[in-house]
């Protein structure tokens, strides 16, 4: 079935024009939300910048009422809730106030929709040096039954997203039309057979974030959604002292023309756990993942075997303002007749000062390591499975492999509606005969050297209301000696601005 639409050339400014006059109208319509409504500030997750977790002292409560879990203040690894932050259960909504509707306490909706224009000068992920000004719209809605036919739920989320007034051809980063990005049937059980804990088991379409997202994300900043098909299986909750999810899933495979389909030649099979009742200083996130690919059903015939085994520790160093986040991740197999063996690992320190706009300062390494001869036995570059490259680039430029990169960042949070960054990063290659990925570049004499540049970002996000937010960023990208020996040196910016509107 074919879906592709005719996408012509429009006015950026025009649309711009259009976009802010339309949602800002949305944004300051007269709403009739109750005093406790309008204290929610709800951010969504992508565009929250860390530093705003809040401590709260020990209570004294039971084992089975304390909560656990202590939010991350590392920069950009907030994992999206489940479900999405614009879902709400539809008698707290607007709706609940509608007669009729006060109780209806078993059915979550969400109507979510973006807006963000590019301008891009020198996109180091394209080819050639030009300025390309997309527009990039999203819109999301959910439906979700819950608590009325327990054991038994159901949940859909259906996703369109769309790129206009492009310099290059349509692509699956961008573009994915009218598509079910989750759709899956839940058996819930508030309490299981196994140590009294909640148990929910999952059979079908789902799109989820686990640890620090760089290895399983949505890819929340992205157009389009990274998605599985397959079996979840989560024993206990975010609040306890200890939580493990099984995985057994296919990853999706978006296509731009038509519907998307599973990847019936790689399935990821996984154990990730939480483990929060050491101390409320440290939360441990022990995980093992298996990436099978079957050489018979791809056309390269490769037969792969990745295992990955990590441990990430994260926590707030109690009332000194202190915090850290750190992750380590081994893997080991094959890829196809070469032995497979890399590393990656990273670490963020940070510190937040007891002044009323909060403050933080952080700095962070991140390591993945490179295959040094693609001709050897040894693969060495570090797979990055089903991650995002947010934590390393507002520009896009880098992923987790192949890569040295250190970065320090500050982060101000003026009120709860108005939150400000500003980073700087360098760039290195692991190994100087591997490739730069989003570049597009190799030189496998090593010739070239191994350092690939430096950015600067800034970022504001003004949350105008419960309902709607916008978000500016520009980031500037200096290349390096790899990239300018390689062929492609220079200098690249990126600005946008981006819209965020949400119904409930």
């Amino acid at each position: 079935m074919n879906r592709s639409a005719n996408f012509t050339k429009i006015s950026p400014v025009l649309r711009l024009t259009v976009s802010v006059l339309a949602f800002w109208a949305l944004a300051w319509t007269p709403l009739s939300v109750s005093a406790a409504d309008a204290e929610v500030v709800a951010t969504p997750a992508e565009a929250a910048p860390a530093g705003q977790a809040k401590v709260e002292p020990p209570k004294s409560q039971s084992p089975e009422s304390q909560n656990y879990y202590v939010e991350r203040r590392s920069y950009g690894t907030k994992r999206v809730s489940e479900p999405p932050p614009y879902v709400k259960q539809l008698n707290q909504t607007w709706l609940g106030k509608v007669e009729g509707f006060e109780d209806i306490d078993w059915l979550d909706i969400g109507l979510d929709h973006r807006t963000r224009f590019e301008i891009r000068d020198n996109d180091f992920r394209r080819n050639i040096n030009t300025v390309d000004q997309p527009f990039l719209l999203r819109t999301r809605a959910y439906l979700a039954v819950k608590n009325k036919f327990d054991p038994l739920r159901f949940t859909v989320e259906i996703s369109d997203a769309r790129r206009y007034n492009g310099d290059f051809p349509r692509d699956v980063r961008d573009s994915n039309f009218q598509e079910p990005i989750q759709l899956y049937g839940e058996l819930f059980f508030k309490q299981s057979w196994v140590a009294d804990k909640q148990l929910s088991l999952k059979f079908g379409r789902q799109a989820f974030e686990y640890t620090d997202r760089r290895l399983l994300a949505r890819n929340e900043f992205r157009n389009t959604t990274n998605n599985f098909d397959g079996i979840r299986a989560i024993l206990g909750k975010q609040s306890d002292a200890w939580q493990l999810d099984a995985l057994l899933l296919q990853p999706i495979l978006r296509d731009d023309n038509g519907f998307d389909k599973r990847d019936k030649a790689n399935t990821l099979i996984g154990l990730i756990g939480d483990y929060r009742g050491i101390s409320q200083y440290i939360t441990l996130q022990p995980l093992y993942l298996l990436l099978k690919q079957d050489g018979k059903k791809i056309s390269t015939g490769i037969e792969r075997e990745i295992h990955t085994i990590g441990l990430r520790a994260y926590g707030i160093v109690g009332k000194t303002g202190f915090d850290y986040d750190f992750s380590y991740n081994k893997q080991v197999g094959n890829d196809g007749p070469r032995k497979h063996d890399a590393l990656g690992y990273t670490g963020e320190l940070g510190y937040t000062f007891a002044q009323p706009w909060k403050p933080r300062l952080s700095a962070a390494w991140n390591y993945g390591s490179g295959d040094d001869n693609p001709n050897d036995q040894q693969s060495g570059r570090f797979d990055r499975l089903f991650g995002f490259a947010r934590p390393f680039s507002q520009n896009d430029y880098f992923q987790y492999e192949n890569l040295e990169a250190s970065r320090v960042r500050f982060e101000l949070t003026p009120t709860k509606q108005l939150q400000w960054d500003a980073g700087f990063n360098w760039y290195s290659l692991n190994s100087a005969t591997d490739r730069w990925n989003n570049a597009g570049l190799r030189d496998s004499s090593g010739q070239s050297g191994s350092y690939v540049g430096h950015e600067f970002d800034t970022r504001l996000v003004w949350t105008q209301s419960r309902y709607f937010q916008t978000e500016l960023l520009y980031a500037y990208f200096k290349s390096g000696t790899f990239a300018e020996n390689a062929g492609r040196g220079g200098t690249s910016n990126l600005f946008f601005v981006q819209f965020t509107f949400s119904a409930f």
